[in-house]
Parts: structure tokens; C-alpha cells; sequence
């Protein structure tokens, strides 16, 4: 990875399963990408993930979203 690479929040994701589903998609597509729970202190079921990848693959990873329908 490069130095002073940035991380772009692409997509808040409601579930912990929706967050996995997306980042699965991601990485089949050999996108980089990391998922991060929002809140502490709330359960995985009602927590949102942020869904982040790198900023030069930010519009590839969105796209690749709305292809698949999982931009909610």
C-alpha cells in the first residue's frame, strides 16, 4: 500500500451481515476494503458498519455497489 494512502468511507451499512455481504463483493473483485462498527455499545444486529476502501478505488467500489444492488 502505498504511503499516505487515504481510506474513504464509501457506505454505512445497517447490519453486520449487509457489511460482510459487501465486503465479500469487494474483495471477489479484488477491491481492498475494511469494515468498522460504528458503536460500541450496540449489538452487531443494530450496530451500521462503515464500509471503507482506498480513495483511488473509492468510484470502482460504489459502482460495484449500485451493480449489485446494495447501495440501500
Amino acid at each position: 500500500m502505498a504511503q499516505g494512502a487515504q481510506w474513504k468511507v464509501i457506505h454505512m451499512a445497517h447490519s453486520e451481515k449487509s457489511a460482510q455481504e459487501i465486503l465479500s463483493l469487494l474483495e471477489r473483485e479484488g477491491i481492498l476494503a475494511r469494515g468498522k462498527q460504528v458503536y460500541r455499545t450496540v449489538s452487531s444486529e443494530d450496530n451500521y458498519y462503515e464500509i471503507m476502501v482506498l480513495g483511488a478505488e473509492a468510484m470502482e467500489a460504489q459502482q460495484l455497489l449500485i451493480e449489485h444492488n446494495l447501495l440501500l
